[in-house]
C-alpha cells in the first residue's frame, strides 16, 4: 500500500496537471511535470519513452528519465530504440489490443529486461500510440517502480489510460525539438471543423446528445455522428478524452 502524496485534493491536482501539461516546452520542463504530476496519478519511479520522428524517413528516438540509479551500459541500451526490449515491449502491447498492459520483466529475454530485474525492477505497465490511430508523432512509453513499490494493476492501467493524450502532448513538444514542425501547428495531427469544436465544447456542459443538439440547434443524431468523427480524429476512446486531448493540444480553453 502507498502512501498518499500530500497536496491539493485530486480533482484539483488533476486540473493542475492537465493545465501544466499544456505548457511544457523541453526535456526538463517535461521532466518536472512527470514528477509533480502525472507521479500522483501513475506512479513510477523510471520512464522509458520512444517517441517517432517527424522528419521523412527518420529513426525513433529514445528518452531515459530515472530517479534511481542504473548502469551506464543499461542506459546506453535501453537508449537503442531498434533494441530487442523496444521490440519486445511493442510486441506485447499490439497484441494486447494496444491498450495499456502491465507486463512482468520475467516474460522478456530482452538482456535489458533482465538488468532491470537486476536493478531492482519487476514490472513496467506498457501504453502508446502510433499511426492506427491516426496521430502522429508515434509514442510508446514504459513505466516502473522498485519490486518494494510494485504497481497496482487497475488503478495504474486506468491512469495511463486516462493521461495518454496529455503525455502524448507533452512528450511530442518537449522531445521533438529541432524536427521542424510543433503540435502547434494544423496538421499536427488533424483539423477538427468548426462545428466538432463547438459539439466539444457543448460537451463540457451538456451531458447528452439531446442536450448537445438543443444547444447547438442540430439533432442528436447529427451530435453522434460529430462525437464518431471527433473521437477517431484525437483518438479518443470516449467523450472524457476527447474532450482532455482537445484541451491538451489547445484546440478548446
Amino acid at each position: 500500500m502507498t502512501t498518499p502524496l500530500s497536496g491539493p485534493p485530486d480533482g484539483e491536482a488533476l486540473l493542475r496537471a492537465a493545465e501544466v501539461a499544456g505548457t511544457v516546452r523541453n526535456r526538463h520542463q517535461f521532466f518536472l511535470w512527470l514528477r509533480l504530476h502525472l507521479h500522483r496519478f501513475v506512479p513510477h519511479e523510471l520512464m522509458l519513452c520512444r517517441i517517432g520522428r517527424l522528419r521523412a524517413g527518420a529513426e525513433h528516438r529514445v528518452e531515459v528519465f530515472n530517479c534511481l540509479p542504473l548502469a551506464e551500459g543499461l542506459i546506453e541500451a535501453l537508449n537503442a530504440p531498434q533494441g530487442l526490449l523496444w521490440r519486445q515491449l511493442q510486441e506485447v502491447w499490439v497484441n494486447e489490443g494496444r491498450r495499456p498492459v502491465l507486463l512482468p520483466l520475467e516474460r522478456l529475454d530482452a538482456p535489458e529486461g533482465l538488468a532491470l530485474q537486476g536493478a531492482g525492477f519487476a514490472q513496467l505497465v506498457v501504453h502508446g500510440v502510433d499511426g492506427t490511430a491516426g496521430i502522429h508523432p508515434p509514442l510508446l512509453v514504459a513505466l516502473g517502480r522498485p519490486q518494494t513499490q510494485v504497481l497496482e494493476a487497475v488503478a495504474t492501467l486506468a491512469g495511463l489510460q486516462t493521461w495518454l493524450p496529455h503525455l502524448h502532448f507533452s512528450a511530442a513538444r518537449a522531445l521533438q525539438e529541432g524536427e521542424g514542425q510543433s503540435v502547434g501547428d494544423p496538421d499536427w495531427p488533424r483539423v477538427l471543423t468548426e462545428r466538432e469544436l463547438e459539439v466539444l465544447r457543448a460537451m463540457r456542459v451538456a451531458r447528452s446528445n439531446a442536450q448537445i443538439g438543443e444547444q447547438l440547434g442540430i439533432s442528436a443524431l447529427t451530435v453522434k455522428n460529430h462525437l464518431r468523427k471527433i473521437m477517431r480524429k484525437l483518438g479518443a476512446g470516449n467523450r472524457v478524452q476527447a474532450v482532455a486531448e482537445a484541451m491538451a493540444r489547445h484546440m478548446i480553453s
